[in-house]
């Protein structure tokens, strides 16, 4: 796969995780004095570098990053359940470690908030499937 092709996916994870982290922001209570915009830009950053992580290991079984062209659904199965596993890691630390908490308006499952649950493995579909879409109009 070319490079500009994996910028623009990279671009495109980075745009809708910073318009999730921005949107989700007020179910959080944030304990890590980073002012608020600062976090969100880098915990965006982040979450481009572990969708990046799970679209690498996908990469890694199929031997070929192509499946980011023609997404399979095992390969849908994969990141939503590489995301889950990453997400509820993530956020049992650093809750518990005291980065952040929740606010009585975030739902949560097993003590776990649902936003960031679900994150990883939405946002990475949703560009997935944008990135499918303009490549596909690229060449219409």
């Amino acid at each position: 796969m070319k490079k500009y092709k994996l910028v623009m996916l990279g671009m495109l994870i980075l745009f809708f995780n910073l318009i999730w982290e921005f949107s989700h922001y007020r179910l959080y209570i944030d304990l890590t004095g980073i002012p608020s915009t600062i976090h969100l830009v880098i915990a965006s950053f982040t979450d481009l570098l572990l969708i990046s992580f799970i679209f690498l290991i996908i990469s890694l079984f199929r031997r070929n990053m192509k499946w980011i062209v023609n997404p399979k659904k095992l390969d849908y199965l994969v990141i939503i359940i590489l995301g889950v596993l990453i997400a509820s890691a993530i956020e049992v630390y650093f809750v518990s470690n005291g980065r952040w908490a929740y606010t009585e308006l975030m739902p949560t499952v097993f003590g776990i908030g649902l936003s960031p649950l679900i994150q990883l493995f939405t946002t990475s579909i949703i560009s997935l499937v944008f990135f499918n879409f303009f490549k596909k109009k690229q060449i219409s």
